[in-house]
């Protein structure tokens, strides 16, 4: 565990020197009455940076440069927007026109969001899995068997399928990681996807070992900080960490510990006969990361049991305030300037059921922080907002199609996958209205 959080602490450090912050201060107008617009949301794609324009339609931004950095501007009266800055620079002035939403009133179709609406379908493919490219989609998709002739599909919001990539290797997901880059994940090989300016898809094969590491682990930025988690399936617990790119200091937020499942964790080392524990002993002093108490636990194949319970407390920045959720000590921990604690929120969504079944599965809507917790009933999904003020529930919806997956929020709008149970449709892309 120790050499875990120090190779990725030298790796933050090391890549935090080669990487330049972006200071962005910005207007949004009206582009024909060149107006200020108070409101609009600027978020940079695929990550979770958000901010909005005061009364005089102006915005400050702090972020990360990357390769190539789109600021996406949306509000209720005008067109979506997107801007691409310029990562040359350390401060960026942007003025940004925006477009009105246009209405026409000669002919016009209804959209009913009380059902759902099919996004994507196709009689010859069926969708496996799929992520959010800007205002397109990209998917893993496959004709007849998943193993062998899946494929990546790059379709816009009028299902136009704009481009198509070979997948070398069996796929297994895709995986946007905390810089906005989206990677397919194989079962033996990780690849970058990049979309050019063409719509043209190119994979860039990376260290598998290397992301599982020193990637994944990172959950999202918060000004000047990277935060990430030393998670491990196998363990009962971990620790939220915040690494300053400024000073390279490195602090800790919060340790998650699953109780009932620590306290039989430990318990395990007991249970061994002399011969064994004397051998966890001498593993322990061999492998310095791991105490005896890891060594009799991996001996018993504890976290292979099917009564282990997985530690699961999501982590989700809203307006710059780090909510932790932990299920365990049933309260939302809040931290500002990183470490800094704030009033913790009791919830008890995950206690009180109601003859639902609680998924272990938090989202975030990424355009207003709004949380999400995930219930099954009868085959039915059901995603209960959570007030991440007070802890309780204010709404709930019912998703009207049974057993979907892979469901996802964005935009006010729950996606999934869906086949009708005994049918030959292939599997196609929905979405409701929340």
């Amino acid at each position: 565990m120790r050499y875990f959080i120090f190779s990725l602490f030298i790796f933050l450090s090391i890549t935090s020197f080669g990487q330049k912050n972006i200071f962005v201060r910005g207007t949004i107008i009206d582009s024909e009455t060149k107006q200020p617009i108070a409101l609009a949301h600027i978020k940079i794609h695929n990550q979770n940076i958000i901010t909005k324009t005061d009364e005089q339609g102006a915005f400050n931004m702090y972020f990360y440069a990357q390769k190539r950095t789109t600021l996406v501007i949306s509000h209720t009266s005008y067109q979506t927007t997107y801007e691409v800055v310029n990562a040359e620079k350390d401060t960026l002035n942007l003025t940004i026109n925006l477009e009105k939403k246009t209405v026409e009133l000669t002919t016009f179709t209804v959209e009913d969001n009380s059902k759902p609406i099919a996004v994507f379908k196709s009689v010859e493919i069926s969708i496996a899995d799929y992520e959010f490219s800007k205002d397109n989609f990209i998917f893993i998709a496959y004709e007849k068997n998943p193993a062998k002739d899946s494929k990546l599909y790059l379709v816009d919001k009028q299902q136009t399928i704009l481009a198509t990539h070979f997948i070398p290797c069996e796929p297994v997901e895709l995986y946007t990681d905390y810089l906005g880059n989206i990677n397919l994940i194989c079962k033996k090989a990780i690849y970058r996807i990049e979309i050019s300016n063409q719509n043209q898809i190119t994979l860039y094969k990376l260290p598998l070992e290397d992301f599982y590491q020193l990637i994944k682990p990172v959950i999202d930025t918060l000004g000047k900080s990277i935060i990430f988690s030393d998670f491990l399936q196998q363990f009962p617990r971990f620790k939220y960490y915040a690494f300053n790119t400024e000073d390279t200091t490195m602090s800790i937020i919060k340790e998650v510990v699953h109780k009932d499942m620590d306290w039989q964790y430990q318990y395990e080392y007991y249970d061994l006969n002399n011969a064994e524990k004397q051998f966890a002993k001498r593993m322990a002093k061999k492998y310095k990361d791991y105490d005896k108490h890891d060594i009799a636990a991996a001996m018993t194949g504890f976290a292979s049991n099917f009564m282990y319970e997985e530690v699961y407390a999501p982590l989700f920045i809203i307006n710059d305030t780090i909510h932790i959720f932990d299920h365990y000590e049933n309260e939302i921990a809040k931290f500002i300037y990183d470490t800094v604690p704030t009033t913790n929120v009791a919830i008890d969504y995950h206690i009180q059921q109601n003859g639902s079944k609680w998924k272990k599965q938090l989202f975030m809507d990424e355009l207003n922080g709004d949380i999400y917790a995930l219930f099954l009933k009868q085959g039915y999904f059901i995603l209960k907002k959570i007030n991440t003020q007070t802890g309780s529930v204010i709404s709930e919806t019912k998703l009207q199609h049974q057993f979907v997956s892979k469901i996802k929020i964005k935009e006010g709008y729950v996606y999934y996958t869906y086949k009708p149970q005994q049918t030959l449709q292939k599997k196609f892309l929905f979405k409701e209205k929340l």
